[in-house]
């Protein structure tokens, strides 16, 4: 049973990656005014300057440009090789069994009010698991979502009544493209967005309480309703963290107002540019799926982080490369291989797919990818598109484009 499940993924897999072959020609293209103010980079750039930030920021750039193995490897530059599960630890794994992750949240996230769920801020994979779960959680009475990473400057009408779109003015990590996406999500599902962190603080552990205030202070409008709180790193612990913080925003919140949340950890368990800086639990799995596991009592794995925890830990599959990493194809979502070789326009250029009715320049990408020879696969879905070709000699051609199949 288990083969033929494994069979099936992969098919499932195969099917879904299939790429459809694009060729423009030149006279497909209009030249455009494009770029002043954008925040994407050329891979050169972000090399020729690493020096002058820390190597988080470069993974951040690469990350908002598609790049997800340069991201990657900048962030590992500020990693370390973790120890190997003794016998011990290993046995006392394998008496966990896996479950598909998504199914288990969704099962648990019934009876809970509040969801909080995290992202490693250089993690794409974890917007896309986001993403997926907002119209399942829609469905179960989730009406609310709250980001850390929505600007406080905007209020709730300039980010969803009026743009309906998002925008890379709305936040800094909102500029990535699986994070534009999760919104684009989370507007055609009709959920009310705010915004909460906190702004003008002076400590670690005062951001924490102001977060969690803000909350707060949006939930008591809505008494009867449910909401999704997604986050950054640490702030969906709860329990005592210990050091500046004392306690996360998700313990906060708690104390605050009483609520016990569903709490859901990406980070922990994710892939990293080699296996030797991973979690040591997670680089002895290689699943097809993300997922969860748990012992015959139904108690979810998870090493502590001193004396606070979530509810859920998620173990994300690492990215099989087809020609981009397999879990950008969920849903209708495909590879298309594209070329415009007839093109004038000379490489390095960044290529862009915005969804049509969207306002170039300020709208999130639906995708980025960069290509030195004119050659690009985008991940696209079934609707209509504007592809913009911008090099860096700050030239820019446009075309449409909607996928045949």
């Amino acid at each position: 049973m288990k083969t033929f499940y494994l069979i099936f993924t992969l098919l499932l897999l195969l099917f879904a990656c299939k790429e459809q072959n694009v060729e423009f020609k030149s006279s497909d293209f209009e030249k455009i005014e494009f770029g002043n103010g954008l925040p994407y980079h050329f891979s050169a750039f972000i090399l020729d300057t690493i020096h002058q930030f820390p190597n988080y920021k470069a993974a951040w750039e690469f990350s908002n440009i598609g790049d997800i193995v340069q991201t990657q490897k900048m962030w590992d530059l500020d990693n370390y090789p973790k120890q190997e599960l003794d016998s011990i630890n290993f046995k006392y794994f394998k008496s966990y069994s896996r479950v598909d992750a998504l199914e288990y949240i969704l099962d648990k996230a019934r009876d809970s009010r509040v969801l909080i769920i995290n992202e490693a801020h250089h993690k794409p994979q974890h917007r896309v698991f986001t993403t997926l779960l907002l119209p399942r959680l829609r469905e179960l009475g989730y009406r609310h979502i709250g980001f850390e990473a929505l600007s406080r400057n905007f209020s709730m009408d300039s980010i969803t009544e009026i743009n309906r779109f998002p925008t890379f003015k709305q936040g800094f990590y909102i500029r990535e493209p699986q994070f534009g996406n999760l919104l684009r999500t989370a507007f055609e599902n009709n959920y009310r967005v705010f915004p909460y962190e906190s702004v003008s603080v002076r400590t670690s552990r005062e951001r924490e309480i102001n977060q969690a205030k803000n909350i707060q202070e949006y939930i008591e409008k809505y008494p009867d309703d449910k909401f999704v709180i997604h986050c950054g790193f640490d702030h969906a612990y709860e329990g005592e963290m210990g050091g500046s913080w004392e306690k996360a925003m998700a313990g906060r919140l708690t104390e605050f107002t009483g609520i016990d949340p569903l709490t859901i950890d990406q980070v922990r368990y994710s892939e990293c540019s080699e296996r030797k800086f991973e979690n040591p639990f997670y680089q002895v799995t290689d699943n097809m799926f993300p997922s969860v596991y748990v012992n015959e009592n139904d108690k979810v794995f998870m090493d502590l982080k001193g004396e606070s925890r979530c509810d859920i830990a998620v173990f994300h599959p690492r990215s099989k490369q087809f020609i981009r990493p397999q879990w950008l194809t969920y849903g209708d979502r495909k590879e298309v291989k594209m070329s415009f070789l007839e093109a004038d326009i000379e490489c390095p250029c960044l290529v862009f797919a915005y969804k049509e009715g969207e306002e170039i320049d300020v709208a999130v990408p639906y995708d980025i990818q960069e290509t030195l020879d004119k050659k690009v696969t985008l991940i696209l879905d079934t609707s209509a598109f504007e592809i913009v070709i911008w090099n860096d000699a700050n030239q820019a051609l446009k075309t449409t484009f909607r996928r045949s199949n």
